[in-house]
């Protein structure tokens, strides 16, 4: 148990991971700046580190030579899998560049880091470097007890729109600063067990040869059904998840710790 709490002692991501992360905006982003032309086109489409990017803008001219801008690219609205109602517009982080020269409507930038390829139509905005994220609880168990008035939400998205999440994915949360939530901050994912199904209850054939008389009474089978579509069950407890960035009303978070696979709309709650 102390080498398990002192992994989770450690750090959770990293400044070079963060800046990879994606986020989930309210509205679009505005077009003052973005990538018109990469190095080679015509040959290649795509550009990494120590390559050129050409920008254009309306606010191309006020970039500075030599300060670095973060590259983004928007990729389409994002919903509430369980409302159905829209919470904003996900972006990816394309990566990092630096200006190398700056005229009245255009600028020359390099690649410094890439989480991809960059593309032209990628959107150039201020870079701020993200301190690292750090997690000192103790992980969730199959029996945990969720709190009974905690911050609740659902995951939204995972990164990449990935489906399946683990230990290691990077996901979106359906809670933001504006509902207190920071950087650090733990949620434990959960799920509802499913209603009974008396499906399940015939799993196991009878035995043709057993000495006993087989409980087939109907009056029997009728009130057992009704007693199990009545239970009372603990939620099933799937993880935890990490917050790494906080924004307005949605959250970038990291599974810490995997019990069973998280999927997108199972729910969070704050520890």
């Amino acid at each position: 148990m102390l080498t398990l709490l002192l992994l989770f002692a450690m750090k959770v991501a990293i400044p070079s991971e963060l800046a990879c992360v994606g986020s989930i905006q309210e509205g679009t982003l505005p077009l003052d700046t973005y990538v018109a032309a990469v190095e080679m086109e015509g040959i290649a489409t795509l550009a990494v580190e120590g390559q050129v990017l050409y920008l254009n803008g309306p606010k191309v001219s006020a970039l500075k030579a030599g300060t670095i801008q973060r590259v983004v690219r928007p990729e389409g609205k994002v919903h509430d899998p369980l409302t159905g109602n829209g919470v904003g517009y996900y972006h990816r982080d394309i990566g990092t560049i630096k200006i190398v020269t700056v005229e009245q409507n255009h600028a020359t930038a390099r690649v410094l880091a890439s989480c991809q390829g960059m593309l032209k139509g990628d959107l150039v905005l201020p870079y701020a470097p993200k301190p690292a994220v750090e997690f000192g609880g103790e992980p969730s168990s199959d029996t945990t007890v969720l709190p009974q008035h905690g911050l609740a939400s659902s995951i939204l998205l995972g990164k990449d729109d990935l489906r399946q999440l683990s230990s290691g994915s990077i996901c979106f949360l359906g809670l933001g600063a504006h509902d207190g939530v920071k950087a650090g901050d733990r949620f434990i994912v959960f799920r509802p067990y499913p209603a009974f199904n008396s499906k399940d209850m015939v799993a196991v054939g009878t035995n043709s040869d057993a000495s006993y008389s087989p409980m087939s009474a109907w009056v029997y089978r009728f009130n057992l059904n009704m007693l199990l579509h009545e239970r009372k069950l603990p939620p099933q407890i799937l993880g935890d998840i990490v917050v790494v960035e906080a924004g307005d009303k949605t959250s970038t978070g990291k599974v810490v710790n995997s019990l069973s696979e998280m999927h997108v709309g199972d729910l969070i709650v704050k520890k």
